[in-house]
């Protein structure tokens, strides 16, 4: 009887190891809030979780069919298995110490809001100039206070927050293709009152394009193509967020390194949108200025070229400010 509850008190361990619940108020976001959001920060949480790694489903599934209803073989394979899987974690994890996925996400979104609204947004690397706000990104349950520090300390009137819930690799298992996955709490809050406008769960999965056996051959001798996987991924959460906040996506194919090297052109818009926007910030052009070049930006990245004479006098003021930092 002891061995039993013993086996059933395991068995209930390894179940529910690892199951976290997410308690998040999802809040819809209405396109009249757009009108009063015009200076915004894009923050993430200091702490980013472990990645996950589950690549050992068809194995597993193939030894409990071989192992048949014996409950104790089928415990220490349980166990076996759960073992392996941390070992997987833990290589794949050391694979990429350097990636900050919550600092990549918040990069993309910066990138693709400047391309797809109207926001004015805080440059990613002047964020941590301010002591004060790192402490706050390190603060979870912010006040209304912590969210009115922010906005002072860094001009703005709403900031984005970005939690990263969960991301990793997957196999589902047989018949299912592998995939990187990325979850985030996202959520929008006013600096003045700290309310909050936006709360949304977005997730998305991105398939591998391998098979996994195929697919670990090349990642345990080199990492870049799994760094790839999550950057993928993290490139369609980002476009899911613009898209829920109502604005067109369309423009983001700008951003693919096959279309800048197929274009007349040649504008790495990522880059440029950066630039521009830092100059903006450190005040050295004017809002409007920023807006109108930006605009001028994304035409000639499109192959085209819309600037009339008043238009071709501000970029000559612009490149005067910073020689080559736009063209």
């Amino acid at each position: 009887m002891k061995r039993k509850r013993y086996v059933c008190f395991v068995l209930s361990l390894i179940i529910f190891a690892g199951c976290e619940t997410t308690e998040i108020t999802q809040v819809p976001y209405k396109k009249e809030y757009s009108k009063y959001v015009n200076d915004m920060v894009i923050l993430h949480y200091a702490d980013n979780p472990e990645m996950d790694v589950n690549i050992r489903n068809d194995e597993q599934m193939l030894s409990t069919l071989l192992l048949g209803p014996a409950i104790i073989p089928q415990l220490l394979m349980r166990l076996a298995y759960n073992s392996a899987k941390k070992e997987d974690i833990r290589a794949f994890n050391d694979m990429v110490f350097d990636l900050n996925i919550g600092e990549l996400l918040c990069e993309k979104l910066n990138t693709k809001l400047q391309l797809c609204s109207y926001f004015h947004i805080v440059p990613q690397e002047s964020i941590t100039k301010s002591s004060a706000v790192w402490e706050l990104m390190e603060k979870r349950d912010k006040d209304p206070r912590d969210y009115e520090k922010i906005g002072t300390e860094l001009g703005v009137d709403t900031i984005l927050e970005i939690g990263i819930i969960s991301y990793g690799i997957k196999d589902p298992g047989v018949f299912l293709d592998p995939y990187a996955s990325l979850k985030i709490d996202v959520k929008m809050t006013t600096a003045l009152e700290g309310a909050v406008i936006w709360r949304d769960i977005v997730e998305a999965r991105t398939a591998i394009g391998m098979s996994t056996e195929d697919f670990l051959g090349i990642v345990y001798g080199d990492a870049q193509p799994l760094k790839e996987k999550l950057d993928d991924a993290a490139d369609t959460v980002s476009e899911h967020c613009i898209e829920k906040l109502g604005f067109d996506t369309n423009y983001t194919y700008l951003l693919d390194e096959e279309y800048i090297r197929k274009t007349r052109h040649n504008i790495n818009i990522a880059e440029k949108l950066s630039e521009l926007n830092v100059l903006r910030h450190e005040d050295l052009i004017t809002n409007s200025d920023y807006d109108d070049t930006k605009l001028d930006l994304i035409e000639k990245a499109r192959g085209r070229n819309s600037a009339g004479p008043e238009q071709e006098t501000k970029l000559s003021v612009t490149e005067e400010t910073n020689p080559g930092s736009i063209e």
